[in-house]
């Protein structure tokens, strides 16, 4: 039964994938100029960075610390 579960997961990011390029195709938007946009690309690095930033900084301790209390209670 998991499996199942685990397969319709991926087909609904197949059809979501598939629907998001329809949409933004009729919204006229042409996605191999978003891939070529360079101030596009620098704003998502940026984000990236940010991002990781995040994680290594604050967030990878918390969630550490709350895993490690979590492993003691089970």
């Amino acid at each position: 039964m998991i499996q199942k579960q685990k397969r319709g997961g991926f087909i609904q990011l197949i059809i979501i994938v598939i629907l998001s390029v329809v949409v933004l195709s009729l919204l006229g938007v042409s996605i191999s100029s978003l891939i070529n946009n360079k101030t596009l690309r620098e704003n998502f690095a940026l984000l990236i960075k940010g991002s990781r930033w995040l994680w290594d900084n604050y967030l990878f301790a918390q969630i550490k610390i709350a895993w490690q209390y979590m492993r003691t209670l089970f």
